[in-house]
């Protein structure tokens, strides 16, 4: 008869504990899973179920495990690195957000901001929720657990991260704040343009028109038009954004091989050419 053991796994418990600060870091601070409208024990039971389930794959560490003090900075590190370019990423929608209310005049009217807790304008709510929605519903939060999973092959627990490996990536990815935004204000602000000189150019020939009255309601109208045009566009423009994690190409070995097939295609071609003159024909 097999006798049941009833003794704790500590080993395994630390393991996992080792695991959970590096999924913690990357799915809390994620846009989806950080949200603060989600209740608390939904987010802490992801994390641990997160991390049980890949700590049946990662190997055991016991030089890592004898010193977790120094091994849980490293980890909370890369976990931060991993995702802080996605949030960098809609912090360029709340910036375009932001200069799209600014044209239209609606920098006065603000709400509270459910992600941040913080007063912010409309359009940059709107923004944000938008890029909440094209993100689930394009599938791109899967990338958010594949480079973690891949993550492990690269920088397994217990490694160092060298400055070089992410400082000049996260500058990198902050480019990314102004390029989002104007991007998505450009078109309201060409057109805001258009129309401040255009009604420049009649209050110079007609005094007696009331510019004033006739500027605000004019530029409300053509800017949401040009908006609701533009809002096409808006999908190429942040569809590379979760391509914006700092470690992206380290903690994805895979993708980096295949971008680098891809940029060079002609390498490929020649090799196959040349194995098939070598192949001896029957």
């Amino acid at each position: 008869m097999r006798l049941i053991s009833l003794s704790i796994p500590y080993l395994y418990l630390l393991h996992v504990l080792i695991i959970s600060v590096r999924v913690g870091a990357t799915l809390l601070f994620a846009p989806i899973w950080g949200y603060p409208g989600l209740p608390q024990y939904f987010r802490v039971l992801l994390v641990f179920a997160v991390a049980a389930a890949i700590s049946v794959v990662i190997p055991f560490n016991a030089a890592a495990l004898s010193n977790p003090e120094l091994v849980f900075p490293v980890e909370l590190l890369i976990g931060l690195l991993l995702t802080m370019g996605i949030r960098i990423a809609f912090a360029g929608l709340h910036m375009g957000g932001q200069l799209v209310s600014y044209h239209l005049g609606f920098s006065a009217v603000q709400a509270i901001d459910p992600q941040t807790q913080n007063r912010s304008t409309l359009m940059s709510n709107y923004f944000t929720m938008f890029g909440y929605a094209l993100v689930l519903a394009t599938n791109q939060h899967h990338l958010i657990f594949r480079a973690l999973a891949d993550s492990y092959t690269a920088f397994p627990v217990g490694a160092s991260v060298a400055s070089s490996q992410w400082f000049g990536a996260l500058i990198e990815a902050s480019k990314q704040i102004f390029i989002i935004g104007w991007k998505i204000a450009l078109p309201v602000f060409v057109a805001s343009f258009v129309i401040e000189m255009t009604i420049g150019f009649i209050s110079r020939m007609q005094p007696q028109i009331n510019t004033m009255v006739v500027t605000a309601p004019l530029k409300i109208f053509v800017g949401i038009v040009i908006l609701g045009a533009s809002m096409t566009f808006v999908p190429r423009v942040i569809a590379s954004m979760m391509d914006t994690m700092v470690l992206r190409k380290y903690a994805w070995p895979s993708r980096r091989a295949n971008a680098q097939k891809k940029q060079h295609p002609d390498e490929d071609n020649a090799q196959g050419i040349r194995d098939s003159l070598r192949t001896p024909k029957n």
